[in-house]
């Protein structure tokens, strides 16, 4: 079968191929655990994680994204038979033809949400859910996304909106502007403001004139690769003892601190927890509500598309979600 696998000493290079083995799942001779469903993929779409993890840590096969066609069900599933149509995390890896994924990974994708713009959601919608909840959004918060044009961030300005949030202001590039405020969902919405982090007036002005005022500061940013540190010079627009400052990176002190257990006050990291079927059945729900969809930079799935996705991830020049569709 096709698939993007890990190669090279430390497999952290990724690769196409073309006669990588099917999963013995396949086989119906061949036990398959008994929470465990095997899926005919659809769509897989990339997040960093999948360049960032070795081999030995994240399997041969890249991808956690997934979406796909039931085909075969462990004999302790009991919500999901052969011909469902589903969306999730997978556990073997998502850019091949067939994957492995748990129950309680993937939840039964809607008849309105393609497979395409379903594979996108897991990853970062679920980050994003997870990092607004840590950051207490409720309908009339304030909330600050820092990198709002990337996959994270777009997901976390709609989700915000969609629980909500009376004022979302977003931190990017100002050539992304417009692609930030047509993103579905957010058109129309008088409570979206850009800030142009390359704008260093501008940038400066908004920092003196928002001291405390923000309720949540969603930062997708900080550590992402370029030295990027948002945190000084933005917490202080945090509400006083009751904002909260909601990062999903950071350099290897947050980690460090995160790990202890010992996060400075008002801050938290998030890495995603938790079972995803019933999250993500609440990200349909709120994306319908809120008539938001992701945005998608859709790859064709073979040598040439999957190393023009994995450079383009490696260069952050990707806006929105890069999908791979299989058909």
């Amino acid at each position: 079968m096709r698939a993007a696998v890990r190669t090279g000493l430390l497999g952290l290079t990724i690769s196409f191929k073309e006669d990588v083995p099917y999963p013995a799942q396949r086989d119906p001779n061949v036990a398959i655990g008994p929470n465990d469903v095997l899926i005919k993929v659809k769509s897989a779409a990339i997040n960093p994680v999948d360049y960032k993890l070795p081999r030995v840590v994240a399997g041969p096969v890249a991808g956690l994204d997934v979406s796909g066609v039931v085909e075969r069900v462990g004999s302790g599933v009991t919500d999901l038979r052969a011909g469902d149509a589903v969306f999730g995390r997978a556990t073997s890896g998502s850019l091949a033809d067939y994957a492995l994924v748990g129950t309680e990974e993937v939840a039964i994708k809607p008849e309105w949400l393609p497979y395409d713009q379903a594979a996108a959601l897991p990853v970062a919608y679920l980050t994003g859910l997870q990092s607004l909840r840590a950051g207490n959004v409720v309908a009339g918060s304030s909330v600050l996304v820092i990198g709002a044009s990337g996959g994270c961030g777009i997901a976390g300005v709609q989700l915000a909106r969609a629980m909500g949030a009376s004022r979302i202001v977003g931190i990017c590039s100002g050539r992304n502007f417009d692609f930030v405020r047509g993103t579905s969902g957010i058109v129309g919405f008088d409570g979206l403001e850009l800030i142009d982090y390359t704008d260093g007036d501008a940038l400066t002005r908004f920092r003196e004139e928002n001291v405390g005022g923000f309720d949540c500061i969603y930062d997708t940013a900080t550590g992402s690769g370029k030295g990027e540190d948002y945190v000084s010079s933005m917490f202080p627009l945090l509400k006083e003892k009751t904002g909260q400052y909601v990062q999903i990176n950071g350099p290897p002190s947050t980690w460090a601190r995160h790990a202890m257990g010992k996060m400075k006050p008002q801050r938290t990291m998030i890495l995603t927890s938790g079972k995803a079927k019933s999250a993500l059945d609440e990200i349909v729900s709120l994306l319908k509500i809120s008539n938001a969809r992701p945005h998608l930079d859709v790859k064709s799935f073979d040598e040439n598309g999957v190393r023009e996705g994995f450079e383009q991830l490696r260069g952050r020049r990707t806006k929105g979600k890069i999908v791979f569709n299989m058909d």
